[in-house]
């Protein structure tokens, strides 16, 4: 099923390159593919817009891209109010194009909780191995990643051979501790409360919570830090402490949409930065 959409402004490289989401793969004919649900979908930019092919196809694929990409955020107005600060001002421009992902919750909530302390390649292969051992098929060698009730019937050994090692633990723990009347729950809570009930699950600290919070339950004042976040907040803005403080730091400066800036400064600090060639900088 081949159509096209306009969202704009959109650029699928740093949008779905920057860390913020694991099961995308940027093609050699500069395509990205990924997994939508239970679709395969390959998305590219055409002279008038996104051109998606998905696999097997259904009535609702573009309501579905056009969520996960939120079709319907005004990037002019989260970058006007964002650009009050004089940091962030500088280079939005150049990052106009980055769009805050909306995950489906539960796979957000699993694939957070495997990325504690864990790199980009290795968060996308437990996922991968997850997905392949509990997901219904979709192509060759390709899964939807499993439900809560498909995942519930796995073992923490079962787990602990796709690779998991420690996060076993928690994923089995987490299949016990929430169904879809807790996820129903949460989606009906304010940012701080939820933060805090996503908290009293098994493995889920701040990172996590926050993680979950912005590319999950799509609440945009979520402001996740990790070591890149401290050390842009430190550059950038000489913020220093833990990890209430930079958070509260970030939620007074930068306000309903602190996720945007946060993938902003994430996108610069970890891309950029290192060779110098910074969109944001304190000079």
């Amino acid at each position: 099923m081949k159509f096209e959409t306009r969202i704009a402004p959109l650029d699928l490289d740093i949008t779905l390159g920057c860390g913020q989401t694991f099961r995308w793969r940027r093609r050699e004919d500069g395509a990205w593919q990924g997994v939508l649900g239970d679709q395969l979908v390959s998305l590219a930019m055409g002279a008038y817009g996104l051109v998606v092919d998905s696999s097997p196809g259904r009535h609702d694929v573009e309501a579905m891209v056009r969520e996960y990409l939120r079709a319907e955020d005004d990037i002019a107005k989260i970058q006007r109010r964002l650009g009050r600060d004089a940091v962030l001002a500088r280079g939005m421009r150049e990052v106009k194009g980055l769009r805050i992902v909306k995950m489906d919750e539960w796979e957000c909530l699993v694939s957070y909780l495997l990325a504690t302390y864990a790199n980009i390649p290795r968060i996308a292969r437990m996922i991968e191995s997850v997905s392949s051992t509990w997901g219904a098929q979709i192509a060759d060698r390709v899964h939807e990643f499993p439900s809560r009730d498909d995942l519930s019937g796995a073992s923490e050994s079962e787990l602990k051979r796709c690779g998991l090692g420690y996060r076993a633990r928690y994923v089995r723990e987490l299949c016990d501790a929430v169904d879809m009347s807790s996820m129903r729950r949460f989606r009906r809570l304010g940012y701080e409360d939820l933060r805090e009930a996503l908290k009293e699950l098994p493995g889920v600290g701040d990172k996590v919570a926050d993680c979950v919070c912005l590319f999950g339950f799509g609440r945009l004042e979520a402001f996740p830090i990790d070591v890149w976040m401290e050390r842009a907040l430190a550059r950038l803005y000489k913020a220093k402490g833990s990890y209430r403080k930079l958070r509260m730091f970030a939620l007074e400066k930068f306000g309903p949409f602190a996720g945007y800036a946060q993938e902003y400064l994430y996108y610069n600090e970890r891309l950029r930065a290192p060779d110098g060639t910074c969109v944001f900088s304190h000079k």
